[in-house]
């Protein structure tokens, strides 16, 4: 088992301490979480890790052999290299040595009479035999074929910020580092995309740090979960559920302990007004206890405060968005067809779709910043639209964080009628007074989205319009944002792939599919992807002529506990099925290893070997299917 281990580490940033003498260990098969408020210091923490910034003092120990791989939330990747390149991106001998074959390999499909293209790939052929290069080279292909990574020879420059993710993913993953450390892996990814992380994941063999606002995510991918405020890490053993639990028994016991210092402090302060003197031992004990007390509570109200959402919000009349047989296209693009709905107060409507359908599109034909190809497009003369934006284009980096919200107003009306300056405004969206001089540009991605969520929230709208608001935020403005949302009276539309996030916020689905194809459900979004896994596995049934016998439905609580007839004969056959696949694997690795002379047949094997490879995936997934049914039975 491997170890990093921190000891006494401090860092600061100009004049804000992150990280105040912590320490800390990861262990082999450690699954760690790190939360904490945007602008605390999570990314820096992960990039000292990853020895990429610098620390203060302190110490970081591991061994010489110890390799760590880092995704930072944008990767920065070199845009004349192509994907194949930036994946293969690695010094290890074994990833460049597979990096060479591939591009010989697509050199040679382009070019199959190449002599010289043949001879080099029989060349690399061998050298994969010899340093056993197979086994990469599979698992490569495999985490590219299920991040989406297709045209291997496309450039950098060429690809969407969603593409960048997985390649940026897929190039952490190959390395399989004894340390692999992601920050945010999840912005960007559709929902596919992150139900084959998680799974990917859970069994890495090495120790995984990552820092991620998805709740479902990080209930399914870590066992540990570190919290860091103040400078202070706190350890939680468990995953996500577990953290909150233990949290908020902690909070309670707080609560009752800062309760009893309060009335302590008030009773020690009105002794301390009638003027004593430290005459005695005693006086002078009380004294000392006085001045710990008032120590304690100016600690405590220093401590950034609990983020609060209340801001009151414009009526809004009956008539607020009608759209009729609307038609939405981009480029060449068609988002959606013959979209009809009128939204009324109190609609909740989660956009979901593949990246790269329209979701932006359709939401920016909705905020008046995209014309719809046809159809119409009413919006009520109340409303008061809000859009907060992927890309938070409408903040100045030089403006002074104060300065922009006075430019806003100078008072603001909460819900409760009080009206509260720009400054406390700032605080009490978790922007310390030493915050407020700062220019924008200067700010982290986190605290610049709350800043921008906050510039948006005090015009009091009452239409709300969310592109993957998650991405960036942190967990506990998610969470009070969520509680905002609840009680908020107006209309909700939000893009986004969080599960955690939607099922909390929405009750309407819009799933755009692509071509102009669409699906309007009243669902969760967590029921909604169940039920098309559900129906995806039945497609993937093999067919009879007997009809398929309709179930019953189902409470959660109430799985399927027996197999169908089909299902039965399946379940037969299928572990003979796997073996023969991969028996076929070794025997094509071997006879990789006799043909190396012959280009054409090793091209003819690599394809085979593809081919049950991806086979073998579809009978490991029945398998697990087929057997957590027959266990119940």
């Amino acid at each position: 088992m491997k170890e990093l281990a921190i000891e006494n580490l401090h860092k600061t940033y100009g004049t804000k301490t992150l990280i105040d003498g912590i320490d800390f260990s990861i262990r082999t098969g450690d699954r760690i979480g790190l939360i904490g408020p945007n602008g605390t210091g999570k990314s820096s923490l992960l990039k000292v890790i990853a020895n990429i910034e610098s620390y203060d003092q302190g110490e970081i120990r591991k061994p010489n052999d110890y390799s760590i791989s880092y995704l930072s939330q944008n990767p920065d990747l070199d845009p004349e290299k192509t994907i194949l390149e930036t994946v293969y991106d690695s010094q290890a001998p074994i990833v460049q040595l597979v990096l060479k074959y591939e591009q010989s390999r697509l050199e040679l499909e382009n070019t199959p009479d190449n002599e010289a293209a043949q001879d080099n790939f029989m060349r690399l052929s061998e050298q994969m035999n010899q340093q056993n290069g197979w086994d990469l080279e599979v698992q490569a292909k495999s985490i590219l074929t299920k991040l989406g990574l297709d045209n291997l020879n496309q450039k950098i420059a060429d690809c969407s910020g969603g593409q960048q993710k997985r390649v940026g993913i897929a190039q952490v993953l190959i390395s399989d580092a004894d340390l692999l450390i992601l920050d945010e892996p999840t912005n960007h990814l559709d929902v596919d995309s992150i139900q084959w992380l998680e799974g990917y994941l859970a069994n890495y063999k090495g120790a995984l740090l990552l820092v991620t606002h998805d709740r479902y995510f990080l209930e399914r991918s870590v066992n540990k979960i570190v919290e860091l405020r103040n400078g202070q890490l706190r350890e939680y053993e468990g995953n996500y559920q577990a953290y909150l639990e233990k949290r908020s028994q902690e909070a309670a016991i707080e609560s009752r302990m800062q309760e009893k210092q309060d009335r302590l402090f008030q009773q020690e302060l009105a002794w301390m007004r009638k003027g004593a003197k430290a005459r005695t031992t005693k006086q002078q004990a009380r004294i000392g206890r006085f001045n710990d007390l008032k120590d304690d509570i100016g600690s405590r109200h220093g401590e950034a405060q609990e983020l609060e959402i209340n801001f009151t919000q414009q009526r809004i009349g009956s008539r607020i968005i009608d759209a009729e047989d609307l038609e939405v296209d981009i480029a060449d693009v068609k988002v959606i067809r013959g979209f009809t709905k009128s939204f009324v107060k109190g609609d909740r409507l989660g956009i979901i779709g593949d990246n790269g359908v329209g979701k932006s599109t359709f939401l920016n034909t909705l905020a008046g910043m995209h014309l719809p190809t046809s159809g119409t497009l009413d919006i009520g003369q109340t409303v008061r639209m809000a859009y907060y934006r992927q890309m938070d284009q409408d903040l100045p980096n030089e403006i002074r964080v104060l300065k922009y919200l006075t430019d806003v107003a100078d008072q603001f009306k909460q819900a409760d009628g009080r009206s509260v300056s720009a400054a406390q405004m700032l605080e009490r969206f978790n922007f310390d007074r030493s915050i407020h001089g700062m220019q924008i540009g200067s700010l982290s991605g986190g605290e610049r989205r709350r800043l921008y969520l906050l510039s948006l929230l005090i015009q009091e709208p009452n239409v709300l319009l969310l592109d993957e608001p998650t991405n960036d935020l942190d967990i506990d403005t998610l969470t009070v944002l969520e509680d905002y949302l609840e009680d908020f009276s107006g209309v909700v539309i939000i893009v986004s792939h969080d599960r955690y996030f939607l099922d909390k916020t929405a009750d309407q689905l819009l799933d755009i599919q692509g071509g102009g194809a669409f699906n309007l459900v009243f669902d969760s979004y967590s029921n909604y992807l169940d039920k098309q896994a559900a129906e995806a596995k039945a497609k993937a049934e093999p067919t009879t002529k007997d009809l398929p016998v309709p179930e019953l439905e189902q409470t959660p609580a109430a799985k399927k506990v027996r197999l169908s007839y089909q299902e039965k004969q399946e379940w037969a056959t299928i572990e003979d099925d796997i073996i023969e696949r991969e028996m076929r694997l070794d025997e094509i690795q071997e006879e990789m290893v006799a043909n190396g002379s012959d280009a054409g047949l090793l091209m003819d094997l690599q394809r085979e070997l593809e081919t049950i490879n991806q086979e073998l995936e579809h009978y490991y997934e029945r398998y697990d299917y087929l057997s957590e049914i027959a266990e119940q039975a």
